[in-house]
């Protein structure tokens, strides 16, 4: 009796010591600090275009542009893209599309050049290339493209970047490319001002 009494004293021991062993702590999670970007990513620049107008006519232009500085002389070049809605208020609307390559180069602090080639697919009417004197009974949509040279200036960001104002010359002027809203002085001009950003 007095064994058997031992064995279950030494068993419930044996049990109490056991359940009273601290469960094992979960391993602390490292801590990770926020990754420094990529050096390529660095490099990567995005922003647009944007206008917008009421007098006499809905307008509204919208221009993304997606760029990759090159070097170290603050030479960004990329895509884009041109998305134009031009109407009045109690009749239909026009869609006017088209992609465009761009090239900008910092000069002097915050002055830059900026040189882009567009497409452009509008109305016939639409490019300097329409001649009104032409026998046409349907004016149909068509692609043109021109070059458009330019300079502008950056507000902020150290000079190389942040929002913009630009002023663009149309080279195929006045045979060829796409007639801008934008144009300084009447629909008609070949300078058109570009107002945006680049981060």
């Amino acid at each position: 009796m007095r064994k058997a009494f031992l064995t279950l004293t030494l068993v419930i021991c044996a049990f109490a010591a056991f359940s009273q062993e601290e469960e094992p702590q979960e391993k602390e999670k490292p801590v990770f600090f926020e990754q420094p970007k990529p050096a390529w990513k660095e490099k990567l620049r995005y922003g647009g275009n944007l206008w917008l107008g009421f007098f006499g006519a809905f307008y509204i232009d919208v221009s993304p542009m997606v760029g990759y500085e090159l070097g170290e002389k603050g030479t960004v070049a990329g895509l884009g893209a041109n998305i134009i809605y031009q109407g009045n208020f109690n009749q239909n609307g026009n869609f006017i599309y088209g992609p465009k390559l761009f090239v900008r180069q910092q000069v002097f602090r915050s002055i830059f050049l900026h040189a882009e080639y567009e497409m452009m697919n509008a109305y016939a009417s639409q490019f300097y290339s329409f001649n009104p004197n032409a026998p046409i009974t349907d004016i149909k949509k068509k692609w043109e493209g021109s070059p458009l040279l330019g300079a502008g200036f950056y507000q902020g960001r150290g000079g190389n970047r942040g929002s913009f104002i630009s002023l663009m010359y149309n080279l195929g002027y006045p045979n060829r490319g796409f007639i801008s809203p934008q144009g300084l002085g009447g629909n008609n001009s070949p300078i058109v001002v570009r107002f945006g950003f680049l981060l």
